[in-house]
C-alpha cells in the first residue's frame, strides 16, 4: 500500500484582531458529508476526530489534520479529502452549525454523555475558570495589537526604500515563470486557511507537509515591507483569472495578508521566506527571488535605527502574548478536570463505531 499522506494545517488563528477563523474553508458546503462536534472542554472531540482519521488511514486515505491554534497538539478539524468528509469542532470562539442540515451537515453532541446533575455541581469552578481563560486570551490580543503597530512601522520603514519598478520587473518574472503556457479565462476557487499560527509554543508552522511538498517551489525573500505579500497577492489573482483554484495562507500577525499560496492543478506552491519561516536550504527552488535587492540602499541605512528600535519591542510583546496563550491553556487544561471524570466515553465509544460505519460507506 503506497504511503499515506497527512497535511497539517490551521483553520484558525489568535491574531491582533482577536481570534479569526477560516473555519468555512475547511471544506466546501457541498462536501459529501461534514460532521460538526459540539461538546465542552474535555469531552473528547479532538480524540473522536483523531480516530477516525487513523482508521481512514490505515485503509489508506490522505488526510488533512487541522490543528487548534490555542493547544497544537489538538485537533479542531479533520478532512478526508477523497471522501469529500470533514469533521469540525463547532464549538466557541469558532462556532460552525451546519449550512444544508440532514443532507451535508449534521451535529454529533457529545454533552449528550455526560453525567448533568454533576456538571451543574461544578459550575461556579467553570464558570470563573471560562472567564479567566477569556482575560487572557483578551490580553494576548491587546499585546498582539501592541506588536503588530511596531511591525507596521518596521514595514513602513522599508517601503520608504521599496523601488516600486524593480519590484514589479520581480512580480512579472515570477508570473512568467509560474503560468508559462497557461493561457485559460475562468474562475478559479479560492481556499482561505492558515499555515503557521500563535500558539503557546510560540510560532507554530506546518509548511512542510502544508506548502513545501508541492513539486515546484517558488521562494519570495525579503524583509518586511519590501513586497512579498503583494508578489503573493498577484499569483493569487493570475490563477483565480486563469480559472485555476487556489489555496492561500494567511499571517496570523495580519490574518488578510496572503503568505503562501499552492496551486494543485499546476504542482506548484509560491512561499515567503523570512524569520520564523525561511524555506529551507537543503531544498532547491524553482525559482528565489529576493526582495531585499528592491530596496534603495541609502534609505534603508538611514531607517537602520528605527527597525531595530522596533524589532526589539516587537518580540518583546510577542513573547508576552504568548505567555498569555500559554496560560489560557493551562487553565483550559484545568477546566478539562471538571468535564472528563463525568463524561460515559462508554457511549461515545459506541458513537465513534457507529460514526466510523457511516463514513465507510461513503468509500
Amino acid at each position: 500500500m503506497r504511503e499515506v499522506k497527512i497535511r497539517h494545517l490551521f483553520p484558525g488563528g489568535n491574531t491582533p484582531r482577536g481570534f479569526y477563523s477560516y473555519y468555512n474553508y475547511i471544506i466546501p458546503a457541498d462536501a459529501a458529508r461534514i460532521f460538526i462536534l459540539k461538546g465542552g472542554p474535555g469531552t473528547g472531540k479532538s480524540t473522536f476526530m483523531r480516530r477516525i482519521g487513523d482508521a481512514m488511514a490505515a485503509r489508506g486515505h490522505d488526510l488533512e489534520h487541522h490543528h487548534c491554534s490555542s493547544d497544537n497538539g489538538s485537533l479542531d478539524g479533520l478532512v478526508i479529502p477523497d471522501l469529500g468528509v470533514a469533521f469540525i469542532d463547532g464549538t466557541a470562539p469558532h462556532v460552525v452549525d451546519p449550512k444544508h442540515p440532514g443532507c451535508v451537515d449534521e451535529i454529533i453532541h457529545l454533552g449528550d454523555f455526560w453525567d448533568q446533575g454533576k456538571m451543574i455541581a461544578n459550575k461556579q469552578q467553570i464558570l470563573a475558570g471560562t472567564a479567566e481563560i477569556g482575560k487572557n486570551f483578551q490580553r494576548a490580543y491587546r499585546l498582539l495589537a501592541a506588536a503588530k503597530a511596531l511591525y507596521d512601522d518596521w514595514e513602513a520603514a522599508n517601503a520608504e526604500a521599496l523601488d516600486h519598478a524593480a519590484a514589479n520587473r520581480r512580480g512579472e518574472e515570477l508570473l512568467a515563470a509560474l503560468f508559462q503556457g497557461i493561457d485559460t479565462v475562468g474562475a478559479g476557487r479560492l481556499r482561505k486557511l492558515f499555515a503557521s499560527a500563535i500558539t503557546p509554543d510560540g510560532l507554530v508552522h506546518y509548511l512542510d507537509t502544508s506548502v513545501w511538498p508541492a513539486g515546484r517551489c517558488f521562494v519570495i525573500a525579503g524583509d518586511p515591507g519590501s513586497g512579498k505579500s503583494t508578489l503573493v497577492r498577484k499569483v493569487i489573482a493570475a490563477a483565480l483569472v486563469r480559472g485555476l483554484d487556489a489555496e492561500a495562507f494567511y499571517c496570523p500577525l495580519d490574518p488578510e495578508k496572503p503568505e503562501h499560496v499552492v496551486i494543485p492543478a499546476l504542482g506548484a506552491a509560491v512561499t515567503t521566506s523570512f524569520l520564523p519561516h525561511p524555506y529551507p536550504a537543503d531544498r532547491r527552488p524553482a525559482l528565489a527571488i529576493d526582495m531585499n535587492e528592491c530596496l534603495k540602499s541609502d534609505i534603508a541605512a538611514r531607517r537602520a535605527d528605527a527597525i531595530a528600535y522596533d524589532q526589539d519591542l516587537f518580540w518583546e510583546l510577542f513573547v508576552k502574548s504568548v505567555t498569555c496563550i500559554k496560560r489560557a491553556k493551562t487553565l483550559h487544561d484545568e477546566l478539562e478536570t471538571y468535564y472528563v471524570p463525568n463524561m460515559d466515553f462508554t457511549a461515545v465509544e459506541k458513537r465513534w463505531h457507529h460514526t466510523l460505519e457511516r463514513v465507510l460507506a461513503c468509500q
